[in-house]
């Protein structure tokens, strides 16, 4: 098992992100990892950086409404995860053309590789189940979005 879902908590959900542009939605939620401690201040740059280089070369959304903004980055000690979400809907060039308005970030340690995939691969399958995103939208407290993330580890 996974402890992809145990790195979603109640400090790692935005309910409504402020900004509207994907570039500013990766910085928000990388400002959000500094606010609550995960990341300094002074790293934020190159962590910043780090997911929108990753971007640059291949967009991140998935399609569906979610897109997931991740990097490996050099010098991160653990996984940092960011769950966020917008009512507008951000453009990060998802082959459906759909906003997105579920988004996730994630951060992995650079020599981290194997363990970056395989929560990739666990963020796809989550996400592509209906009723999850759904649910993952009508959540009114950011507990509620952690229950959502628990109910899916499988047993």
């Amino acid at each position: 098992m996974s402890a992809l879902y145990k790195l979603v908590t109640s400090e790692s959900v935005i309910l409504e992100l402020s900004e509207t542009d994907h570039e500013e939605v990766v910085l928000e939620m990388i400002g959000h990892l500094s606010k609550i401690g995960k990341v300094s201040s002074g790293d934020c740059y190159c962590v910043g950086n780090a997911v929108l280089e990753r971007e640059s070369h291949i967009s991140t959304g998935l399609g569906s409404g979610v897109a997931i903004p991740h990097a490996k980055v050099k010098g991160l000690k653990e996984t940092l995860v960011v769950f966020g979400r917008s009512s507008e809907g951000i453009d990060f060039d998802c082959p459906d053309n759909v906003p997105s308005n579920l988004i996730f970030l994630m951060l992995v340690p650079e020599d981290q590789g194997a363990k970056h995939l395989q929560l990739l691969a666990e963020l796809a399958r989550f996400f592509r189940k209906a009723d999850r995103r759904k649910a993952l939208i009508e959540a009114t407290t950011a507990e509620e979005i952690c229950q959502i993330f628990d109910s899916a580890v499988p047993a």
